[in-house]
């Protein structure tokens, strides 16, 4: 008996120290933990000014018309700020929680402003206000850009436990693994 709590004990503490260094492997900005983000740039050498997915649902009123259909569209516009023209820009359009990644081709002088609409967009859904940023860029001499991943970890405290209610979770924790040994009773 002595030896199965002893077991149970050292069961215990494993699980305590288990959770321990989870606790604390999410607490340290300095993890080594990559975010779950594609490429963020603050100063990429083009700037997007509208990005909207627009859920398209056509209804059949009449038989001829055949069956109703659905189909997503980007709305994009862009502007090369790069002295060079550009002729590939990659964007990752994130929307409804999907991604998708769209890449325009062309000649993009710097000022013009380039609107496109990128019809029957996989992946991504919802309609109105999405995310799009640009993940890449190839230039006409050749040259080219890459945003480089933001790999920084930023923990949520805003959820945080406050100290007293952590005490008492890992009380209640301690006395879930190891109870109390319950002894005589004739």
């Amino acid at each position: 008996q002595n030896r199965a709590r002893a077991e149970r004990r050292i069961a215990g503490m494993q699980h305590l120290i288990t959770v321990l260094g989870a606790v604390a492997a999410l607490a340290s900005p300095d993890t080594g933990v990559a975010a779950q983000q594609t490429g963020i740039a603050t100063h990429a050498p083009v700037a997007v000014s509208t990005c909207a997915v627009t859920d398209l649902i056509g209804s059949a009123s009449y038989a001829e018309f055949g069956p109703p259909f659905s189909s997503r569209a980007l709305q994009l516009t862009f502007v090369n700020t790069n002295d060079t023209a550009a002729t590939r820009v990659t964007f990752d359009v994130a929307s409804g929680g999907a991604h998708a990644t769209i890449t325009d081709s062309g000649r993009f002088t710097k000022g013009a402003q380039i609107e496109r609409v990128f019809g029957d967009l996989a992946g991504a859904r919802g309609d109105g206000p999405a995310t799009c940023t640009v993940t890449a860029v190839t230039f006409a001499d050749g040259s080219s850009w890459t945003a480089q991943a933001d790999r920084t970890f930023h923990p949520d405290y805003s959820r945080a436990l406050t100290v007293e209610q952590m005490s008492k979770a890992w009380s209640d924790e301690w006395n879930r693994i190891s109870p109390p040994v319950v002894t005589g009773g004739g």
